[in-house]
């Protein structure tokens, strides 16, 4: 059979590079791992060097192509595409990256793909991104959890003080594989408020971005999004001062992280009016949110 993703001839020479891998589909809270992953792809000025054949892992109906139309004429048709891009950093270590959407199919095959490509780059770590919604407030610090196969990898971060089952994502199918392949695999993720989980939350891509910083010696400049994060949560701030049913809502939820005993409705309705708060304000005057 052949292969899902051809490398480049000649293999790109790199610098004890680690991998960098968000692929969107799964958990996902607050867009932490999405933000993430975007802002090193700009900062890093990465190129793309390979990408996934779509036709044998995507399901076109689910993930259908974006047609671009101008006055009734198709000027475009956009794919989803699943890539690996590299960049060679100022620092010590250079990054590959794993971007795009969590395959429909063929998982045991990706992977496999995935592992095979991360020995010939010569990657010798790998982190994954993502954000999981959790009782928190937005005026604590962002808290990163660290999951792992290995327990002292996990163990660098918090981790979640609980054994539970719940449904897998690819990521964490590669963390398993690239592990058993002998290439140390750390999940990253941001807890995010509740509230704040179905939109945009920069201060947990920058969470992420630190923890990563912290655990792989990256050298990047993030004053760009810790201007964003600062802007987001005066926003978040706003927004709660005008709505006393928010103010409320966060108020019970901060109780329960407190560990008191205190009932408090769902918060999809908060959440739903906040996001439309928040879509209604006006972008920064510089408009760069890094």
């Amino acid at each position: 059979m052949a292969s899902l993703i051809q490398l480049p001839e000649p293999i790109p020479v790199l610098r004890n590079p680690f991998l960098v891998m968000h692929l969107g589909g799964w958990s996902d809270a607050g867009l932490a791992g999405e933000g993430a992953a975007a802002f090193l792809g700009a900062r890093l000025s990465t190129r793309t060097i390979a990408a996934f054949d779509p036709d044998e892992l995507l399901d076109y109906r689910a993930r259908r192509p974006v047609v671009r139309l101008a006055n009734g004429i198709i000027e475009q048709l956009t794919w989803s595409a699943i890539e690996l891009s590299v960049a060679e950093t100022a620092g010590t270590r250079d990054v590959v990256m794993l971007t795009g959407p969590e395959p429909d199919f063929r998982w045991q095959a990706f992977t496999g793909e995935v592992v095979r490509a991360c020995r010939a780059l010569g990657v010798t770590e790998a982190f994954g991104l993502g954000g999981f919604p959790a009782p928190s407030v937005h005026t604590d610090p962002v808290q990163v959890l660290g999951s792992s196969v290995d327990p002292e990898l996990a163990g660098r971060l918090d981790t979640v003080a609980a054994v539970v089952e719940l449904s897998g994502g690819v990521q964490t199918v590669l963390e398993q594989r690239l592990y058993e392949a002998g290439i140390p695999a750390t999940g990253i993720w941001a807890r995010i408020p509740p509230y704040l989980a179905g939109g945009a939350h920069p201060p947990a891509t920058l969470a992420l971005i630190r923890t990563l910083i912290m655990l792989s010696g990256l050298e990047v400049d993030t004053s760009d999004l810790e201007t964003a994060a600062k802007d987001h949560l005066e926003q978040v701030d706003q927004a709660i001062q005008e709505r006393p049913q928010i103010a409320r809502f966060v108020e019970q939820l901060r109780a329960v992280t407190d560990e008191e005993e205190t009932e408090f409705p769902s918060g999809d309705e908060i959440a739903a009016e906040l996001e439309r708060y928040l879509s209604q304000q006006p972008p920064p005057d510089d408009g760069d949110q890094g």
